[in-house]
């Protein structure tokens, strides 16, 4: 990737200024049985991608604050990193990756010789693709720390991010067109929705048909219809024609959420929707959410970074 450097620096503060911006915030800490730093940072953009080539020269710790609006994804090409995020700790080497999930704390301890591929993945995007797998809303996803890419699924998605950088150094490719960009920007994040284990990864595989109870059904398609309707609990299971309680239970067995908790996830994946479409000079975040229903718009605000990782107003501001 040397067609897209970054910085080539021997001066920690200049590394510690500028990879993180790349990225995400970060310390570096030089380990003292390290020799001297000689950074490489290769990285560009596609889509909502970033996909890059680093290297530290030296033995490194890299203290992450935890992630909040991406995933990533660090693969050596060469030396090995000890990474923790929350509880669990890998060694990531040339045959297995480390895959990073927003809100755990982490840290990375490189080798002196390592050298990574990293890859930030959007989570909105993330979050984006799979409801539309899915076909419902969801819970944001968490992946398993480890992911081995020597063969098997994993394969799959390295072989895709082989053919991203592959097309990344043709200059003719239509990679660098916006458009085409994004494709391929799905298509990493898809791959590694189907490739990896997470915390969907059950439903994600399970039979797209599934038999669900009378009143669970009517309650879906009447959400799905008119969202934005002021539904009370009562008012949903009126509608099913069924107690609350037994409403509530069969979400609960069969969706793994209550009746209201579905309604606000529908609106709010709507509300993002519009969101990414919509002209920022002719609407506001504050007309989106009114018309899915929201009424207090602290609390959408906070919803939303919770499942998306940005604000509302960043995600209207990103359609200019």
């Amino acid at each position: 990737m040397s067609a897209h450097a970054i910085v080539h620096s021997s001066a920690l503060d200049e590394v510690r200024e500028v990879v993180p911006r790349v990225y995400a915030p970060h310390q570096t800490i030089v380990l003292e049985r390290g020799g001297p730093l000689r950074a490489v940072l290769n990285a560009a953009a596609v889509g909502d991608t970033t996909v890059g080539y680093l290297r530290y020269g030296t033995e490194i710790r890299m203290i992450p604050a935890p992630l909040v609006s991406c995933y990533h994804i660090n693969l050596p090409r060469q030396g090995f990193t000890e990474s923790t995020s929350g509880d669990d700790s890998i060694i990531s080497s040339p045959a297995r990756a480390a895959v990073f999930s927003p809100g755990r704390p982490m840290t990375i301890r490189w080798s002196a010789d390592c050298a990574q591929l990293a890859v930030k993945l959007d989570r909105a995007a993330m979050q984006t693709e799979l409801e539309a797998i899915l076909g419902r809303p969801a819970a944001p996803v968490q992946f398993d720390l480890g992911m081995d890419v020597a063969g098997g699924a994993g394969g799959s998605w390295l072989a895709t991010l082989h053919l991203v950088l592959a097309e990344m150094e043709r200059p003719e490719s239509v990679i660098h067109q916006p458009l085409a960009g994004a494709h391929f920007s799905r298509l990493l994040v898809t791959t590694l929705l189907f490739a990896h284990s997470h915390t969907h990864s059950e439903a994600l595989h399970r039979p797209a048909e599934v038999v669900r109870s009378r009143a669970v059904r009517q309650v879906v398609d009447l959400v799905q219809a008119s969202p934005e309707e002021p539904y009370s609990a009562g008012d949903l299971a009126a509608h099913a024609g069924v107690s609350l309680r037994a409403l509530q239970a069969g979400f609960g067995r069969e969706l793994g959420m209550s009746p209201m908790a579905y309604l606000q996830d529908v609106r709010m994946a709507r509300a993002h929707g519009d969101l990414v479409d919509a002209d920022p000079d002719r609407t506001t975040t504050t007309a989106i959410a009114h018309r899915w229903g929201f009424g207090h718009l602290g609390r959408f605000a906070a919803a939303y970074r919770r499942r998306y990782g940005i604000a509302p107003s960043e995600t209207l501001r990103r359609t200019r």
